[in-house]
């Protein structure tokens, strides 16, 4: 019987996935509003768009810089700390010249990643045991529910008063997470500090950078395609201008469906989980490839990869502890990961798709998840063979994360 109960996360959890949910928001905005923020500051659209590549950046170094030297103070404060500095960097740029607003950008980025760094090194110490893949995986639901519903929110915003109101909403609901942590959040001491040479062994087991190689081409698989949906259903299915939105959303919900439903089964095993997902995501991306002019193809393809995708950031994030374990230096590296995968599928697909058409992605993403599943043959086959035998009514021993 599945001992397995979501009751077993506080839901204290939900509100570290508020300030998560407010910052990705701000992150995936900027995308919605370029046309006004270029037209505007006076700059092209090219050129506005740096402020998400440079959002970007700061993340793939803000778990090391930031994230997991905070992670030895108490949890609660540095929570609430770091979204309080999210909200003044960001309204500082908002009123800024154009070469500050850029430049703190990238320390927003920088913020999101050591909030991410300190919040998944703090759930895994608030919740043990099996209910963990569940408690990470509301950690990610931010990052789902920041674009499903946060960037169309927000994109709103920004047409009906001005982009700057639209960053200074969010700003707000940044201040309200930071208060609601501040006032429920458990107080959880911080974690003693490492040293170097440990910090370096930690990362030194080529298992853990396999599970990290793994959730990149993932990631990257998902997001070369992601962000060409759009230009595909309009130019290749034939969709109106005006659907594509709903479509969209339907793939976000798919996404935020997914990331609840992977964190439930996670437990089982998450390297298991991942072949599943990877499989299903590939599937997806081959089938809108090969019908891109049927509609009904396009839907299902579109709930299959954002049911995926992204969607298995909390077993990727399983794998991980299961063999490096929650340390702040393991916890560092998520974020860095998944942006690293952001930055390697946006690119890519940019490049493929101006040298081949807009549906080249799909292929490139398929590549990606092909490559996805490889690594995962070596550890799935080590499994295989340390599996005993199965005897008669014998009961396997709980596990809280099987590998």
């Amino acid at each position: 019987m599945d001992k397995f109960s979501g009751e077993d996360v506080p839901p204290s959890v939900w509100l570290i996935t508020t300030g998560i949910f407010a910052m990705v928001t701000s992150e995936f905005m900027a995308a919605g509003l370029l046309p006004d923020i270029s037209r505007d500051i006076g700059v092209t659209v090219g050129a506005a768009s740096m402020l998400i590549s440079g959002f970007a950046l700061g993340q793939v170094f803000g778990g090391w810089a930031l994230g997991m030297p905070l992670t030895r103070y108490g949890a609660r404060n540095v929570l609430a700390g770091i979204l309080v500095l999210f909200a003044l960097v960001q309204t500082i740029g908002v009123l800024s010249p154009w070469p500050v607003l850029l430049a703190l950008r990238m320390v927003s980025g920088l913020a999101l990643a050591a909030y991410f760094t300190v919040a998944l090194s703090t759930v895994t110490r608030l919740v043990p045991g099996e209910a963990q893949p569940q408690a990470t995986a509301r950690v990610f639901a931010g990052v789902t529910i920041g674009t499903t519903l946060g960037l169309p929110l927000a994109t709103f915003a920004g047409q009906s008063l001005t982009w700057q109101w639209a960053f200074h909403a969010d700003t707000v609901v940044v201040l309200l997470a930071a208060v609601a942590i501040a006032a429920a959040l458990p107080p959880l001491p911080g974690v003693t500090p490492t040293p170097a040479r440990e910090l370096v062994g930690q990362l030194a087991d080529l298992r853990l950078w396999a599970t990290f190689v793994t959730a990149g081409l993932s990631i990257g698989g998902a997001l070369v395609a992601f962000g060409f949906f759009s230009a595909i259903l309009q130019d290749e299915t034939g969709v109106a201008e005006g659907a594509v939105p709903w479509l969209l959303t339907v793939y976000g919900l798919a996404s935020v469906v997914g990331n609840y439903y992977v964190g439930r089964v996670t437990h089982t095993g998450p390297t298991r989980v991942v072949a599943i997902g990877v499989a299903v995501m590939l599937a997806g991306l081959l089938l809108f490839r090969l019908a891109p002019g049927s509609l009904p193809v396009a839907i299902l393809a579109l709930i299959l990869i954002g049911g995926t995708g992204v969607s298995l950031n909390a077993a990727h994030t399983a794998r991980t502890i299961a063999v490096g374990g929650a340390t702040p230096a393991v916890m560092a590296m998520t974020p860095t990961i998944v942006t690293s995968g952001i930055l390697l599928g946006t690119a890519t697909g940019g490049v493929v798709a101006d040298a081949y058409g807009v549906l080249a992605p799909l292929v490139v993403g398929a590549s990606l998840a092909a490559l996805a599943l490889m690594s995962l043959v070596p550890e799935l086959t080590s499994q295989r063979r340390r599996e005993p035998a199965a005897q008669p009514g014998a009961q396997a021993d709980a596990c809280p994360i099987a590998t």
